[in-house]
């Protein structure tokens, strides 16, 4: 099978997402203008991969407001086919999500839910304050032989906004209502220190998710209830154990247990303890590890199966960074953030906005910011759903993909696998056959005809029958 009519596979499996068969056909052609454009990433260039004039360039903006499909019902369909998929990492037989949240920079002064953000990191390139959006995104992790990848399955947009409620959703409450909402009982989440709530435990314990994470270093937790005496004394019976800091564990090294694992990529010593303790409620024990890296470096993870071993544990929550991955190739690759819409009749926000007070507009403008906030997230969805199929491609025909690619690279992927980059560069190699050549089944040149033949018929009736000379 070759690569496109993988691709197209693909895409039919997600014609349930549209109401209308024009909103579908759009899809598929944004799509593969997003697989061959090969210029500066903007609907331009996605018009002119396919072939398409600046005649469609009012459609395709329209089609990112279109009534007819949406961001969320494209991504449930996206991870409906995501989770038959025969690549599928899972860990005691259950499929493994790692959630997380980025920090889009936007300077457009006329984008609804851009705020003043602050970013916690390491690295001295990122400046400490941007104005943008905050998207909290949801992966699926895939693996074929020594290749694993967090395949993205939703973005949205969790910020921005102003409540004077105070039991309005925190961001680590809405984390927790994206993972429920495609997460089935029994999946693991493996989310960042930022997400290790004790509400988020027991929301995820109501639907029997389990949770990977890693907790502060300060954590206190609890030993689980003695046996009451005999003799009961005055007060209210106790619901806990004698408190512990976990951090003062690794004062004992004789306690830690000292192995060789494969983590981030290469072979590294570690020395952990594991202990089963009280931390969110009385009535359920957490598995914590406590974790000794090379140099010194200490750390807590934590996880609600106690059925894990700490080996497990360890390994499983070193396959977080892999969202990260995912987000930079996202943003380098695709430029999957590059949204560029606009309200004309916005007022301009601040240098530094803050949240939007959603009582300083009407009901007319309230629609009108909801639509935006929709077109952002298509954009960025669509892109995230381009990159999973650049995913799916490398992992299921590598062999197809190398034999296809006609560059070279002086250094390739230690797995073998064709990265993202080379899976799109060689499809853009062959984007000529895939356009020009290809049978009148395939669903881009169905449609690229249907749209040639409309533009024809409405140049026609425009200026009439031409006339011959």
């Amino acid at each position: 099978m070759a690569p496109k009519d993988r691709i197209e596979q693909i895409l039919q499996s997600l014609r349930p997402a549209f109401s209308r068969e024009a909103a579908f056909e759009w899809f598929v052609i944004m799509v593969w203008g997003i697989l061959l454009c090969n210029r500066s990433p903007a609907i331009t260039s996605y018009l002119n991969a396919v072939g398409l004039g600046e005649f469609y360039y009012d459609h395709a903006l329209h089609w990112f407001h279109a009534t007819s499909w949406s961001a969320k019902t494209l991504s449930l369909q996206w991870h409906q086919w995501l989770i038959s998929h025969n690549h599928v990492k899972r860990l005691k037989g259950q499929p493994i999500y790692i959630g997380d949240g980025i920090k889009v920079a936007k300077e457009g002064r006329k984008m609804p839910l851009v705020k003043k953000l602050h970013q916690e990191s390491g690295n001295v390139t990122k400046p400490e304050w941007i104005r943008g959006h905050y998207f909290g995104a949801i992966s699926l992790l895939l693996q074929s032989k020594d290749s694993l990848v967090a395949v993205p399955i939703t973005f949205e947009i969790q910020d921005g906004v102003q409540t004077l409620d105070i039991n309005s959703p925190t961001l680590v409450d809405k984390m927790s209502d994206l993972c429920r909402a495609y997460m089935k009982a029994g999946s693991y989440a493996i989310l960042d220190a930022y997400f290790a709530s004790k509400k988020l435990i027991k929301q995820f314990r109501s639907d029997s998710i389990h949770l990977i994470t890693r907790v502060k270093i300060n954590t206190v937790a609890k030993h689980p209830l003695p046996p009451s005496p005999v003799k009961k004394g005055p007060g209210r019976p106790r619901t806990w154990g004698p408190k512990l800091e976990l951090r003062t564990l690794f004062n004992d090294p004789n306690s830690l247990t000292t192995e060789s694992l494969s983590l981030y990529g290469k072979k590294q010593k570690v020395s952990y303890r594991t202990i089963d303790l009280h931390w969110d409620c009385p009535e359920n024990l957490v598995r914590f590890v406590l974790v000794l890296w090379p140099g010194g470096k200490q750390s807590i993870l934590l996880s609600t199966d106690l059925d894990l071993s700490g080996v497990e544990i360890i390994t499983a929550y070193s396959w977080r960074f892999k969202i990260e991955v995912t987000f930079r190739t996202l943003i380098e690759l695709l430029s999957g953030f590059n949204y560029r819409f606009w309200m004309k009749n916005m007022a301009p926000s601040s240098r530094e906005p803050k949240n939007m007070n959603i009582q300083d507009y009407s009901d007319k403008d309230l629609v009108n910011i909801q639509d935006k906030i929709e077109a952002f997230e298509r954009f960025v969805n669509l892109n995230a759903l381009v990159l999973g199929i650049l995913q799916i491609l490398s992992l299921s025909m590598p062999l197809t993909i190398w034999q296809g690619f006609s560059g070279w690279f002086r250094t390739v992927p230690s797995s073998g696998y064709p990265s993202e980059q080379i899976v799109r560069l060689t499809l853009q190699q062959s984007a000529p056959s895939i356009l020009a050549e290809s049978p009148p089944s395939l669903l881009l040149t169905k449609f690229l005809q249907a749209k040639e033949l409309f533009m024809q018929m409405a140049i026609h009736r425009r200026i009439g029958p031409l006339k011959a000379p």
